[in-house]
C-alpha cells in the first residue's frame, strides 16, 4: 500500500481479499478472462491455483483446451492493485497521522492481467466489497427487517418457526382460575402463552413469552378500514380522522395505527411467502420446464424530515423485479435498514466505552506505513450509507438538544448552568463522532438535501441490488432467467456473480434496454399509429409473398417484423452502451427495435448474457456491424422479450394510489427539499405499507393487465355479439337494435395469472379472490365466528366460496398460514370446494 492510494506490484499469489468482477470466467468467447476468478469461490474472494496444465486440468474440468493452455501459459491469479478515482480520495489527520497526514483510497480498483482469446490483456476494473456485508443484507432481507424471524430462544437464538420440535408450552399469561382452581372469567382468552426451548432449559433466555396476533385488537373492523384507507391513497391523518373522533368521539394515537400496519404486514408476508412456496413445489413436482421472463426496475421515494431543526429528506431506493407474463410482483427491497440505531451503533463500534476509539485501522504487518485507516469493505458499517451515517449521527444530537434546551427549566442560575453544560457535552459527543467521520475517514460534511434517517439508516445501493437478485434466485423454480434491465451502472458488478451457476449451466440471458420516457402525448399516438400501420402493411405483404399464412400467430410475425427493420444504435459514431457495459465479455452490438408497443418508445436493446450459442457470434460483431438474416432472426426472439412494463405498471399503479409514496419537491420560495402534505415521516413504516400495498396488488386485487404487444398483436379473444333492446318510454315495448360485440374483461389477480392457487372457486366455475377475512384472520375466533356464519343457509343459497384452507388437505407436508402465525388451525367448511391449479 503506498501514499495516494496507488500500487505497481501485482497481487502475489495466495488469498489477498475481497473483490467484485466484471469480467466472468463463465462467459465464454471473445474476451473471456482466462484468469483464475470465482471458479471455486461463489463470492468474490481471489483465490489462485497452482501453476501448470495438470493442476489446471484436475481443477478445471469445464474448461476446453484452448483454455487450459493460455491458462497454463499465462499463470491464472494476475491481478494489478490500482488506485480509486478522486471522489474516493481521503486524508487522514487525526490520531496516529495528526502531525503527518496520510493520503489514501477508500474504495480500490483491481484491474485483471488475464489475457483474452484475443491476446490481449483485459485490464478491467473492478472494485473491492465484502461478502460478510452481503450476507448480513441477504439476512436482513430474505425475512423483510426481521418481521418474518418469529419469536426465538433468548439463550441460543434458535426461532420457534424454525424448530417447533424443540419448544414446548410452559403455561400462560391472564388467568382463567384461582388459587382454588374456580373459575376467575366465563370466557377468558390468554393474551401471550410462554414457550420453553427444551435444550437450553434452566438457562437465561430460554422461556420467553409468544403475544396472539390480535392481542390488543378493540375492532375487527378497524383493521379492514385501515387497510383500504392504505390501499386508497389516505394519509396518517387521515386515518386518525376516520378512527377518532368522527367515529368515536375519541382520538386515537398513531401508534395504535401503527400497530395495525405492522400485524397487516405480517400476515400479508406469511400468506405470500407461502403460496410462492407451495407454487415452487407444484412446479418442481411438474417437472415441465419453465422460463422465467423477469423485468426489473428501480424507483425512489422521498420520506418527510422527522424533526424540524433538520429540515432534510430521507431518499429510499426501492429494487423492483416482476414477472413480465402474469404481471406478479416478486419483490420490492427497499435500501433502508430500520433496525438500526445510528447513534447506538456508533458507539458500540468506534468507541470502547470509556471514551477512547477504537476498530479504526487496520494492520499491515511488513509494509511501508504498517497500518491504516479501515477501508468500506473492512468497517463494521460498510454496508450502510457511511457519509448519511455519520450525518444522523451528529443531526440526532443537534436536534436533542435544541428540543432539550427548549424544554428544560430556565428560571434559576442553575437551571442555566444545567442547560449549558448539557450544550457542552452535546458539542463533545458531536466533537467526538466528526473527528471520527471527517478527520480520520475522510468523509466530508453531509449538507446535502438528502440525510439518514434517526429511526434506521440507509444502506449502501450496491449491497441492497446484490441481496435482492440473491433472494429472488431462491423464490423460483430452477429453470431459465430471461431478466430485462434498465443500463444501470452496478448491475454488471452483481449480475454475473449472483446467476453464475445460471450461466454456466446457459440457463441465463440478461437484456439491458433503453426507451424514450419523456414524451408527449400526442408524439406518443403518433408514433403507435404509425408502427401499427407499417407492421399491418408487413403482415399483409407476407401473406401475398406466401411467407405468413392465415395460421401464422401474432408473435411470429411481430418478430419477423423486428428482423427485418432492426439496425445497430450507436451514439454518435462510438457505442451506445455506457462505459460499465464497454468490458470484453460483453457484446458491443445494441440494437434499436422498430416497435412501439408498451409505452416504451424508441427502444434500444443490448444483450450482456446470451445463451451460449449465440454469445460468441454476436461477440465478434462490432458496434456498428453487418447483421446477417441468421443473427437477426435470432436476436428478433430476445428483442420481443424484452420490456420493463410489468415493473412499470406497478410503478404507476404505486405512485397515483399511495399518496405517502408521493415524491417530494421545491415549491414556490423554498430551497431544498419540501414538505409533502400526507407523506410519511418515518421510513420504517412507509417501507410496511408499500409490503401491503404490493401483496394487495397481487393477490386480492383484480385487475386486467395487458402482457407486452397484446393490445397490437391482438391476442385478445373476439368479444361475444350482445342482443340489446331498447324500451319504448311510457310502455313495456321494447325495440330491438343490431347486437354490438363485447369483450368481458379478465378480472384476475397477478397471483392467478401466475399459476398460485390464490382464489375462491364457485359453482358456476367463476373465480374470485381469496377472502380477505380468511387470510387475516384464520385460526381466531374472529374467523371460527366467520366461518359459522357462512355455513348458514343464506350464504348457501347461491354460490359458496372457497379458500385455501382446501389447499392445505393437498400439500399436507407444508405449514399451514395459522402455523406460519403460531396460531392454531380452523377446520374448513364442509361446502367448500377443492380448488384447482389455474
Amino acid at each position: 500500500m503506498t501514499r495516494g492510494g496507488t500500487a505497481k506490484d501485482e497481487v502475489p499469489n495466495g488469498k489477498f481479499g475481497y473483490f467484485q468482477l466484471r469480467a466472468l470466467p463463465a462467459l465464454s468467447g471473445r474476451g473471456q478472462v482466462l484468469s483464475q476468478h470465482l471458479r471455486e469461490s461463489r463470492l468474490l474472494q481471489l483465490r489462485t491455483a497452482p501453476h501448470g496444465l495438470g493442476s489446471a486440468e484436475k481443477r478445471r474440468p469445464d474448461f476446453t483446451e484452448e483454455q487450459l493452455d493460455i491458462v497454463a501459459k499465462h499463470e491464472p491469479g494476475a491481478y494489478k492493485l490500482a488506485g480509486a478515482n478522486k471522489k474516493h480520495r481521503r486524508v487522514s489527520c487525526a490520531f496516529q497521522y495528526q502531525h503527518a497526514p496520510h493520503v489514501w483510497a477508500d474504495q480500490r480498483t483491481v484491474r485483471c492481467r488475464g489475457h483474452t482469446f484475443e491476446g490481449k490483456v483485459c485490464n478491467s476494473a473492478f472494485s473491492l466489497v465484502s461478502p460478510a456485508h452481503l450476507d448480513e443484507e441477504v439476512a436482513r432481507l430474505r425475512n423483510h427487517n426481521g418481521i418474518l424471524d418469529g419469536p426465538g430462544c433468548g439463550a441460543c437464538g434458535t426461532r420457534f418457526l424454525a424448530a417447533p420440535d424443540e419448544f414446548s408450552l410452559n403455561g400462560a399469561h391472564q388467568r382463567t382460575r384461582d388459587s382454588k382452581g374456580n373459575a376467575t372469567k366465563k370466557k377468558a382468552t390468554p393474551k401471550a402463552v410462554r414457550v420453553l426451548h427444551k435444550p437450553c432449559k434452566g438457562k437465561k433466555g430460554a422461556r420467553f413469552s409468544i403475544l396472539l396476533p390480535q392481542a390488543g385488537q378493540k375492532t375487527t373492523a378497524d383493521n379492514l378500514r385501515i387497510l383500504g384507507a392504505v390501499l386508497n391513497s389516505a394519509g396518517i391523518t387521515d386515518m386518525q380522522r376516520m378512527l377518532g373522533t368522527a367515529a368515536t368521539g375519541k382520538t386515537i394515537g398513531f401508534s395504535r395505527i401503527y400497530d395495525r400496519f405492522a400485524w397487516l404486514e405480517e400476515v400479508f408476508l406469511a400468506y405470500e411467502r407461502e403460496m410462492l412456496h407451495r407454487w415452487r413445489e407444484k412446479i418442481e413436482c411438474s417437472g415441465q420446464p419453465i422460463e422465467h421472463c423477469l423485468s426489473h426496475d428501480d424507483m425512489v421515494l422521498t420520506v418527510n424530515w422527522e424533526t424540524a431543526t433538520d429540515q432534510r429528506n430521507t431518499q429510499l431506493n426501492c429494487a423492483i423485479t416482476a414477472d413480465a407474463k402474469s404481471g406478479y410482483v416478486y419483490r420490492l427491497d427497499v435500501d433502508f435498514d430500520p433496525r438500526v440505531k445510528p447513534l447506538d451503533l456508533f458507539n458500540e463500534t468506534y468507541t470502547d466505552g470509556q471514551g477512547g476509539p477504537r476498530n479504526l485501522s487496520q494492520g499491515y504487518p511488513g509494509s511501508k506505513f504498517g497500518s491504516a485507516p479501515k477501508f468500506s469493505w473492512q468497517r463494521p458499517t460498510g454496508r450502510l450509507h457511511e457519509p448519511q451515517f455519520f450525518a444522523a449521527c451528529v443531526n440526532e444530537l443537534e436536534a436533542f438538544r435544541v428540543r432539550a434546551r427548549r424544554r428544560m427549566p430556565k428560571k434559576s442560575k442553575a437551571d442555566t448552568k444545567t442547560r449549558n453544560d448539557l450544550t457542552v457535552r452535546v458539542n463533545g459527543m458531536k466533537e467526538d463522532i466528526r473527528v471520527i467521520a471527517e478527520d480520520w475517514f475522510g468523509f466530508p460534511a453531509d449538507t446535502e438535501a438528502e440525510r439518514g434517517s434517526f429511526k434506521g439508516m440507509t444502506t449502501d445501493d450496491f449491497y441492497t441490488k446484490a441481496a435482492h437478485f440473491v433472494l429472488l434466485k431462491e423464490m423460483l423454480p430452477k429453470g431459465r432467467v430471461v431478466l430485462t434491465t434498465e443500463q444501470e451502472a452496478t448491475l454488471p458488478n452483481i449480475l454475473p456473480h449472483i446467476f453464475e451457476e445460471e450461466i454456466r449451466e446457459d440457463r441465463f440471458v440478461w437484456l439491458a434496454m433503453k426507451f424514450k420516457k419523456k414524451t408527449t402525448k400526442p408524439e406518443k399516438l403518433g408514433k403507435v399509429k404509425a408502427y401499427k400501420k407499417a407492421r399491418r402493411q408487413f403482415h399483409n405483404d407476407g401473406m401475398y409473398a406466401g411467407r405468413f399464412s392465415p395460421e401464422t400467430d401474432a408473435r411470429t410475425i411481430t418478430e419477423a417484423y423486428i428482423a427485418d427493420h432492426m439496425a445497430p444504435a450507436l451514439r454518435g459514431t462510438g457505442p451506445y452502451s455506457g462505459s460499465n457495459y464497454q468490458i470484453p465479455s460483453f457484446p458491443k452490438l445494441w440494437v434499436s427495435a422498430p416497435t412501439q408497443a408498451s409505452g416504451e418508445l424508441d427502444k434500444v436493446v443490448g444483450f450482456p448474457i446470451l445463451p451460449r450459442y449465440l454469445r460468441r457470434q454476436v461477440k465478434r460483431i462490432p458496434l456498428d456491424g453487418h447483421l446477417d438474416t441468421e443473427i437477426r432472426e435470432e436476436l428478433a426472439q430476445w428483442i420481443y422479450k424484452a420490456t420493463l412494463q410489468p415493473a412499470s405498471t406497478f410503478m404507476n399503479s404505486l405512485r397515483e394510489r399511495l399518496s405517502l409514496a408521493d415524491r417530494a419537491g421545491s415549491g414556490g420560495a423554498r430551497i431544498g427539499g419540501s414538505y409533502v402534505q400526507g407523506a410519511i415521516f418515518n421510513p420504517a413504516m412507509l417501507i410496511s405499507i408499500i409490503n401491503i400495498f404490493r401483496i394487495n396488488y397481487n393477490f386480492f386485487e383484480p385487475r386486467v393487465y395487458t402482457p407486452p404487444y397484446e393490445e397490437i398483436d391482438d391476442f385478445a379473444k373476439a368479444g361475444k355479439l350482445m342482443p340489446r333492446a331498447l324500451r319504448i318510454p311510457g310502455t313495456d315495448e321494447f325495440v330491438q337494435m343490431s347486437p354490438r360485440a363485447r369483450r368481458s374483461p379478465q378480472k384476475r389477480t397477478p397471483a392467478m395469472r401466475h399459476g398460485l392457487d390464490a382464489r375462491k372457486l364457485r359453482k358456476g366455475g367463476g373465480e374470485d379472490v381469496p377472502d380477505l377475512y380468511r387470510v387475516l384472520y384464520a385460526g381466531t375466533k374472529v374467523g371460527a365466528k366467520l366461518d359459522r356464519s357462512w355455513k348458514s343457509p343464506a350464504s348457501k343459497a347461491d354460490s359458496p366460496s372457497t379458500d385455501q384452507s382446501e389447499i392445505r388437505t393437498q400439500t399436507p407436508e407444508v405449514a399451514t398460514i395459522p402455523e406460519i402465525l403460531g396460531i392454531p388451525p380452523d377446520l374448513p367448511s364442509d361446502d367448500e370446494q377443492t380448488a384447482t391449479g389455474t
